[in-house]
């Protein structure tokens, strides 16, 4: 926490001046770990190697602090949120870490489990809870739900759970449905202040923007030096983005799928995978 104050001091005064408004397009979890996934990509391909270009060729856009500024301005972020939440929704710094990875673990056992290639209600049940909870903050509120909504589904398929993995722990199902009551019951005696939790979520998001925009650079940076690499591009790009939008898609090709079969039309055939390696992945 100490490394995380002198971080947050660092940037408190640099981000004072910009916008205010939450930047985020992705849950923040997701925001962090990209970001500190950013932040390697510069370090790994700062130098060249070989044939490879390297970073280091921009350096005038891109300087060789970007990726210890990126990590730090992640320690600040962290604080800021920190901070806010214990003022808004202290729950969450108690529970909150336990909370996500439970989610994370039944998401994780069930999306393995219905990745079989066959279609049935659980799958468009699993789909319809990962759409809602896709934009979830911190706040208790929505851990609670995701809690429920993921012990809920589990448990309806906790004997094929186990069977998929004979390492899955059914009593997180218990645990989840736990920690949502506690959740839900701490947040309602909370009663914050308005002024002190408006002012502490004013310097988060300004602490975004500078998360925001650096990572945007790194990305804007190394879809021109390795233009001709697509591969690495790749690797800085928001897997998180790709999911949802394969998602998305396969999400629209089944709605018209279904409204084909209702009016009498035999399903399209998926369109085959692009092969084009001309654009640069987003």
């Amino acid at each position: 926490m100490a490394k995380q104050g002198k971080d947050y001091d660092r940037w408190v005064k640099a981000a004072e001046t910009g916008r205010t408004d939450n930047p985020l397009k992705v849950p923040y979890d997701v925001a962090v770990r990209e970001a500190v996934a950013a932040a390697a990509f510069v370090e790994k391909y700062w130098e060249p190697d070989g044939d490879r270009p390297g970073l280091k060729r921009v350096k005038s856009r891109l300087p060789a602090s970007t990726s210890e500024e990126l990590l730090s301005i992640v320690h600040a972020v962290q604080e800021a949120q920190t901070r806010l939440l214990l003022i808004i929704d202290p729950a969450v710094t108690d529970v909150g870490e336990r909370a996500r990875f439970v989610v994370d673990e039944l998401e994780s056992a069930l999306e393995f489990l219905l990745d079989d290639d066959v279609d049935e209600p659980a799958d468009a049940q699993l789909a319809r809870i990962k759409e809602f909870h896709a934009q979830d903050g911190q706040r208790s509120s929505a851990l609670s739900q995701a809690l429920r909504d993921y012990a809920g589904l589990a448990e309806s398929l906790k004997d094929r759970l186990v069977e998929a993995d004979e390492e899955f722990d059914v009593r997180l199902i218990a645990e989840a449905r736990k920690l949502a009551e506690d959740l839900q019951r701490r947040a309602l005696e909370t009663a914050p202040e308005a002024g002190a939790s408006a002012a502490a979520a004013t310097i988060r998001n300004q602490m975004l923007h500078l998360l925001v925009d650096r990572v945007a650079a790194v990305r804007k940076t190394a879809a021109h030096v390795f233009r001709r690499h697509p591969e690495i591009v790749r690797e800085v790009t928001s897997a998180y983005e790709r999911r949802r939008r394969v998602a998305a898609r396969r999400e629209k090709a089944r709605k018209a799928a279904e409204v084909g079969q209702a009016n009498g039309k035999p399903a399209a055939a998926p369109a085959a995978p692009s092969t084009s390696t001309g654009g640069q992945p987003s």
